[in-house]
């Protein structure tokens, strides 16, 4: 119809070019075929019909917009792409429209593109008013480890709307992140006054309880959320958290309950996950949440399942890094090194901006005899500051023989988390090499005061400092214990390389 109108406007026949797009306009609402058709009148001296024109698509392109708000908020993932085009159409009529720069903005978020925190902005310049989009931007700062830019956009998204659930979660959740504990329990009661049936509020705010050593408070929250509608992701943190404090507080049985019912729940997401499957036997994020149940279980036959996961995930999408990075660490675990190294390299070229890949990377390195390849990946994955990547980095320093630079490490990291206990014995470690006893009988005790790690036996160095500084006493009693408690770890355990992430990270 538009060639029609083409040919019948170079013929001078006007009113029939006319004709040819208005049937056109009716059935595809495109600003080319709208722009043609109000020349073309134009040229007719029909002025007041282009007026109307005008108007008739500006609603259209209203309402255009808002259906793909919509369809954005429900997740359809696979509308993004033309989301997007249909975003900046509507930024080209109507330059003024903040809504559109705002949503496209999330669509190149969510679509991994640049030039989302311009949109952002932009949105923020036509309407200063929009706490969603302050919501927006502090989401991004978060994402990229700008905490405290992210936290000062949460205040303004609060200043303009001072009910908002969000602004208050973000705020909260940002805060556990700078280890400002306190502080994040007021943001996140502030969010329960509001909305008393958010899950998420009472999470997070158990971490913080947990981590403040009000272990019945944190309990406290953890069975609220049990009690709420929650995503089984967020149930299975909370029972792994809730069986982590009643081991704290002594009480054996209640954490094998937890456990229980955490394997219970790991049954039930497998479930989940297959039946996602059969309904959409092209779903990669089922085939990446299954392959991670399946490793959660940590038995053989599980690993392998789990491989055929994230092999089907790669095999309808090469460029998933989740399901790239998922294989790598199953690689690791099954103990093939090169082939872990391959997948952990390809997620980096995928998205040079991942510094779990970066990590990962590191420590197969590590363990595969290259000290120098490992010490540049995990600077690479330092971009985004953690405790767990400075201690990480520590152990490659001290493997390369620098002792200085790896005490450091394990200071910074401490200083960031004054209770991760694998810094404090991998620093009371070095101490004891050195022959610095006194220092390591100070960090060779803190440990203790902390949650127990698996294999982690400080008494091995705590014991003989004790008895060359001259304390016989309590070198006699600790040795004591220890001969009754478990075997002692071996030499090649002395320095531990954390690899996991703790389920008591509180996120948003």
């Amino acid at each position: 119809m538009v060639q029609q109108a083409v040919v019948q406007s170079f013929l001078r026949n006007d009113a029939k070019a006319m004709e040819c797009l208005q049937v056109a306009a009716r059935t595809h609402h495109s600003p080319s075929i709208f722009i043609l058709l109000g020349k073309t009148q134009m040229k007719a001296h029909r002025f007041m019909e282009v007026v109307w024109r005008i108007i008739i698509f500006l609603i259209i392109c209203s309402q255009w917009i808002h259906s793909y708000i919509y369809t954005l908020h429900q997740g359809e993932e696979h509308v993004l792409p033309q989301a997007l085009d249909a975003f900046s159409t509507a930024l080209r009529i109507n330059p003024d429209h903040a809504d559109a720069f705002h949503q496209r903005g999330l669509c190149r978020l969510r679509l991994q593109q640049p030039k989302n925190m311009q949109d952002f902005n932009r949105a923020l310049q036509i309407n200063p008013d929009a706490y969603q989009v302050y919501l927006s931007r502090a989401a991004l700062y978060g994402a990229n480890g700008r905490y405290s830019k992210a936290i000062l956009n949460c205040n303004e998204a609060i200043r303009i709307q001072p009910k908002s659930v969000r602004a208050y979660l973000y705020r909260g959740a940002l805060k556990i992140y700078l280890k400002v504990y306190k502080e994040a329990v007021k943001d996140l009661t502030m969010a329960i006054k509001i909305d008393a049936a958010c899950s998420l509020a009472y999470y997070n705010r158990g971490v913080c309880y947990q981590q403040l050593r009000e272990y019945e408070l944190a309990l406290r929250d953890y069975s609220i959320v049990l009690l709420l509608p929650s995503q089984k992701e967020t149930d299975l943190k909370v029972l792994i958290n809730r069986a982590l404090v009643y081991a704290e507080l002594n009480d054996h049985y209640s954490t094998l309950v937890s456990f229980q019912a955490s394997e219970i729940l790991l049954s039930e997401a497998e479930e989940a996950h297959t039946e996602a499957l059969r309904l959409n036997p092209f779903l990669l994020d089922a085939y990446v949440g299954r392959g991670n149940v399946f490793m959660d279980y940590g038995h053989i036959q599980a690993t392998k399942q789990a491989q055929r996961d994230f092999l089907s995930a790669l095999h309808h999408n090469p460029c998933c890094s989740s399901a790239r990075i998922g294989l790598a660490y199953n690689f690791q675990v099954c103990g093939f090194f090169q082939r872990a190294w391959n997948q952990f390299t390809v997620a980096v070229e995928i998205n040079p901006k991942s510094w779990t890949a970066y990590e990962g990377r590191a420590v197969v390195s590590l363990q595969m005899g290259n000290a120098y390849a490992s010490f540049q990946d995990i600077n690479n994955a330092l971009k985004v500051s953690s405790d767990r990547l400075l201690t990480n980095r520590g152990v490659i320093n001290q493997f390369m023989g620098d002792k200085p630079s790896a005490l450091r490490d394990y200071q910074e990291a401490i200083s960031l988390n004054p209770t991760y206990a694998l810094a404090f014995f991998n620093a009371a470690n070095l101490f004891f090499y050195n022959r610095q006893f006194e220092q390591v009988k100070g960090r060779g005790t803190a440990p203790f005061s902390f949650k127990p790690l698996p294999g982690l036996c400080c008494g091995k160095f705590r014991n003989p400092c004790r008895t060359l500084v001259r304390r016989f006493d309590s070198a006699l009693s600790q040795f004591v214990c220890t001969s009754t408690g478990p075997t002692c770890m071996s030499p090649s355990e002395d320095t531990r390389l954390q690899r996991w992430t703790s389920h008591t990270v509180g996120h948003s």
